[in-house]
């Protein structure tokens, strides 16, 4: 899979938009600790409405984590000889 450098020239260049407009936004108005918990809450509850809950694990989490195991299987076996 390639990417076309232009293309990945202005993704980098809205993300870093995307930044500098939250910044701004919240140093002129941050919000409190209650709305900031509010809004956890209220993107939990969305995800769970959108996908389900509990939220399915994602694969390659899964999959890197199995090879953090496996890895450590082999390192320990190794050194308990």
């Amino acid at each position: 899979m390639s990417v076309d450098a232009e293309e990945l020239k202005r993704w980098v260049a809205a993300r870093r938009a995307a930044e500098d407009r939250e910044l701004a936004e919240v140093g002129e108005n941050p919000p409190s600790v209650r709305e900031a918990v509010a809004a956890a809450l209220a993107l939990v509850a969305l995800c769970g409405r959108l996908i389900g809950w509990p939220v399915p694990e994602d694969a390659v989490r899964a999959r890197e984590n199995e090879q953090a195991r496996q890895s450590w299987a082999t390192l320990r076996a190794r050194y308990s000889e």
